[in-house]
């Protein structure tokens, strides 16, 4: 369990970017004429490296937004002094895990990597005192006498482990605990709009205990909803998405459907499909085989001759399941999306893809 869980209001001053093999991106917060660093975790030491993100525009929590902006400048001990405070990714609703994607911490091009979403935001607190910042986290300090590691600031203080701490293994086993859970919220007071970014690793495991925050099982990193969010499906990170489905073709000879699910691999690596499966809202499947090359997109006939899926007119849901068997991506459609017989239906359909389209900075 963290041993000092706090939140940190106050505003941006700086901002620094580490190098190590441990990178964090830096950012300096002011509050009442101290100065605090906040370290956000963008890789993790342990494989695979890249996080899960979440970056949410125009987040909406009444109850907490309204609460954070009452907090005093400074540290809040959260345990202590406001326990409804504390943020619990697996039980608090705020975020789940079907809403995080994988992002790397810096890559070239645009919007792609976590740098891209994270330094703008600060560098418009820096210019604008009117934007508050509330990191989540674990508090370090003061350190007398040792001024700041990166701002040079005596004493150095700060909040670190500003992600998910909760379903860890190993050696990082120790400091899971349930109602601990690390975010960075971001409030623009002009306007009273909020942002929020969440933070977790990959190997972390989603279903935990409620007393412990421990994993429930010793199985692989990812797995498993927890009670008390919303979907009860298990989803992991994975490079293989579904982006279209023809999901009411032109009848063929002897009223026959030749229904068909496209899916892509997104990663710059070729990906195995043996033993991959597509599956209906109704449990019936379709076992996969083969390779997709980097970027290479597939459309797979559905064989519901053989017990294979079919996608209802009504609607229904689509799923893809890797070799383990837990779900890489799962997608829902309406009926209006099936009225042009015929036609395909693409990705501006896919519910999976909600939180790409708002997880983007504002333009200011």
């Amino acid at each position: 369990m963290l041993k000092n869980y706090k939140v940190l209001k106050g505003t941006a001053s700086a901002l620094a970017l580490d190098d190590d093999n441990d990178p964090h991106i830096e950012i300096r917060i002011e509050a009442n004429g101290i100065s605090y660093r906040i370290a956000l975790n963008v890789r993790s030491k342990e494989s695979p490296h890249d996080l899960l993100y979440a970056n949410i525009v125009d987040f909406k929590h009444p109850a907490l937004t309204e609460a954070l902006e009452e907090l005093p400048m400074g540290l809040t001990d959260i345990r202590k002094d406001r326990p409804e405070l504390a943020i619990d990714y697996v039980r608090g609703g705020l975020i789940e895990r079907e809403d995080m994607n994988v992002a790397p911490f810096q890559l070239s091009g645009p919007k792609n990597d976590l740098r891209d979403f994270i330094e703008p935001i600060v560098q418009e607190g820096i210019a604008d005192s009117d934007v508050h910042f509330y990191a989540f986290g674990e508090a370090w300090g003061p350190e007398n006498n040792k001024p700041d590691q990166y701002f040079h600031f005596e004493p150095g203080n700060g909040i670190h482990d500003i992600h998910m701490n909760q379903g860890d293994g190993g050696s990082f086993k120790a400091t899971n605990g349930p109602n601990q859970d690390g975010a960075l919220l971001v409030h623009f007071n002009d306007t009273d709009e909020w942002a929020a970014i969440f933070l977790c690793f990959q190997s972390q495991n989603w279903n935990t205990d409620a007393a412990t925050g421990h994993p429930v099982s010793d199985g692989r990193g990812g797995q498993g909803r927890g009670e008390g969010t919303r979907r009860p499906q298990p989803i992991v990170a994975s490079s293989l998405r579904i982006i279209a489905a023809l999901i009411n073709p032109v009848n063929g000879a002897g009223g026959t459907e030749a229904e068909t699910v496209t899916i892509i691999n997104r990663s710059d690596m070729s990906a195995s499909l043996d033993g991959w499966k597509l599956e209906d809202e109704n449990g019936r499947t379709q076992t996969l085989s083969g390779t997709l090359a980097a970027g290479e997109l597939r459309t797979i006939a559905l064989d519901a001759g053989s017990g294979g899926p079919q996608l209802a007119n009504r609607g229904g849901d689509i799923i893809l399941r890797n070799a383990d068997g837990a779900v890489a991506d799962r997608v829902g459609y309406g009926k209006s999306e099936t009225a042009n017989e015929g036609w395909t239906t693409t990705s501006d359909w896919r519910s999976g893809w909600l939180p790409e389209k708002r997880s983007r900075w504002r333009e200011r």
